[in-house]
């Protein structure tokens, strides 16, 4: 995921504080300098424990729907995917990669304890299941529409909690709008489009590979995943998402460590990449473009309350 694209999902998620109660008297840091992002107090934990609330209504939809559900806590099964709980988002990128085949058929029954109680059940009431929590589409998971920042996909008891996270959908979808345009706008920014070129020759010097941006190199990885564990659904998805995976027939497990091996050397390649290229331009072309957003948006980022506000 490109650097620009994460900060416009950092600054989305943190509507999920939004919709519990507010005296009216604390301060909006949207109006107190620094990036967007930063002012509205985006951090892992703040996205964790919204998860946590989710994850909590989630099972009550489900109860009530006569089905057993375990909340997932979102630290526990990172820990028990890594191995650690106190893994910092670097220290997983240079271990993990993009966590795509790195993490493939890892997953335990702590990184997900529902998918034991999936497969005790019969065919028909298994479709019933993900029907029941996802509306038929059981990839799409709250953790994934966070990452990639598009909850349109999500669908049963898992949008029910969403949206009741959120305080409705309208507010939500209005911000990720708005959040799309500014992030456009930054990509398309003539320093940034030269950035960008740089960053692919240097990707093209460390990799031998030619990639147009980030989110192609993890589309590359994913399809030489597939070509080694068979099809994978389409779409984006987040680190971990083929953790509970299981092929449908045999593989080659060595291919499988070579396409592991080359997530690795390409995301740190990426990432060397992006610093080196990216970061120094997006910081400036990034001010510029907020100071418009934030003016162009005043009312809206009033009505967002920041994480831990």
């Amino acid at each position: 995921m490109s650097s620009t694209h994460r900060a416009a999902v950092a600054a989305l998620l943190v509507v999920l504080a939004g919709c519990g109660g507010s005296d009216g008297k604390s301060a909006n840091p949207v109006s107190q300098g620094g990036s967007v992002e930063d002012q509205l107090g985006f951090t892992q934990k703040g996205i964790e424990a919204a998860q946590a609330q989710v994850e909590t209504d989630i099972a009550a939809c489900m109860k009530a729907q006569g089905f057993e559900y375990t909340p997932v806590d979102p630290t526990a099964a990172r820990a028990a995917l890594t191995g650690g709980s106190n893994l910092t988002d670097e220290d997983f990128q240079k271990q993990y990669g993009y966590g795509i085949a790195t993490l493939y058929g890892k997953g335990t029954r702590q990184t997900d304890p529902n998918e034991r109680i999936k497969q005790s059940l019969g065919p028909a009431d298994r479709l019933a299941y993900d029907q029941a929590l996802s509306g038929g589409n059981p990839q799409q998971t709250f953790f994934v529409a966070a990452d990639t920042g598009d909850f349109s996909q999500l669908g049963g008891c898992t949008k029910q909690a969403t949206d009741k996270l959120f305080g409705g959908s309208e507010l939500l979808t209005t911000l990720q709008r708005k959040l799309d345009e500014l992030d456009d706008s930054i990509v398309q920014d003539q320093r940034m489009v030269r950035a960008s070129e740089q960053w692919t020759r240097c990707m093209r010097q460390q990799t031998g590979e030619t990639f147009e941006d980030s989110e192609a190199v993890e589309v590359d990885i994913l399809k030489r995943l597939g070509a080694v564990v068979g099809p994978l659904p389409e779409g984006e998805f987040a680190p971990g998402a083929f953790a509970s995976a299981i092929p449908e027939g045999p593989y080659d497990s060595g291919a499988l460590e070579e396409v592991r091996r080359l997530e690795v050397e390409f995301s740190n390649a990426d990432v060397a990449c992006e610093e080196k290229h990216i970061v120094p331009v997006e910081d400036k072309v990034r001010a510029e473009k907020e100071r418009a957003f934030r003016d162009a948006n005043a009312e809206l980022l009033r009505r967002v309350r920041p994480l831990g506000g």
